[in-house]
């Protein structure tokens, strides 16, 4: 049972087993997504999920952290580099 990833920029779509990270999926499949850090300090890898938060693991202390840092506010908000693919069977969009 997988999910399927869209990366909206990129016109990609990958179907990926729950436990991937977004950064797995990133880097296999030749996105353009930045990272900086890749462990969730930077900000640089921060994606906006259009839909399908469903999906993913909740943010992570370090995530909080850092939004709060950058004063971002959308409920939308994730880095890339912290986000785990939870639940099979289900799709999530992700714009960045």
């Amino acid at each position: 049972m997988t999910t399927r990833v869209e990366i909206i920029n990129d016109f990609l779509a990958v179907n990926v087993k729950p436990g991937k990270t977004i950064q797995d999926i990133v880097e296999a499949s030749g996105s353009a997504l930045p990272f900086g850090c890749r462990d969730g300090e930077c900000g640089t890898c921060i994606v906006s999920i259009e839909s399908g938060m469903e999906f993913l693991s909740p943010m992570t202390d370090k995530e909080v952290a850092v939004m709060k840092m950058l004063n971002e506010k959308s409920p939308k908000a994730r880095l890339s580099c912290q986000m785990k693919i939870v639940e099979p069977n289900g799709l999530i969009r992700i714009k960045y």
